[in-house]
């Protein structure tokens, strides 16, 4: 018994001895699994960032798209309003009197400034673009307007 008694706490001072010689090593496997976590949860974090990025950089480049197209769209719009223009002008630069054609010719002038400004449309940059459409079209209408006046 004495023996027996013996051998009880000497597993019992070795189990409880290895048990605080373990401590620190489980400490410290254990701040090693929260750091990996930790790095697994950042990774994971900067993934979902980097998709979010290329998301909105494609949204971005489909913006600029549509932009780009709605400005073609645009100058083509206006261009075929020029024509339009470009016909009563030679509607009224064709009657005989000379006052009417010297009106057609300042007009022309005019529409001829109209026409460089649009050629300068891709030029511009997003910021001031709905000020120069703005303005185009003010011009636009002020002109025909004009134009009208005089042909009736």
């Amino acid at each position: 018994m004495r023996k027996s008694m013996f051998w009880c706490s000497l597993i019992t001072a070795a189990l409880f001895g290895g048990a605080c010689k373990r401590e620190p090593s489980q400490k410290a496997g254990e701040q090693v699994r929260k750091a990996v976590e930790e790095v697994h949860e950042q990774q994971k974090d900067v993934r979902e960032e980097q998709q979010d990025l290329a998301k909105q950089q494609r949204e971005l480049a489909q913006a600029q798209g549509d932009l780009a197209k709605a400005r073609a769209d645009y100058v083509v719009t206006t261009r075929e309003r020029l024509a339009k223009l470009d016909a009563k002008l030679n509607e009224l630069e064709s009657r005989a009197d000379a006052k009417a054609r010297d009106i057609a010719a300042g007009l022309r002038v005019r529409r001829n400034q109209l026409a460089a400004k649009l050629d300068i449309a891709d030029t511009r940059v997003e910021t001031d673009w709905k000020q120069f459409r703005s303005d185009i079209e003010d011009s636009f209408k002020r002109l025909e307007h004009e134009v009208d006046d005089v042909l009736h």
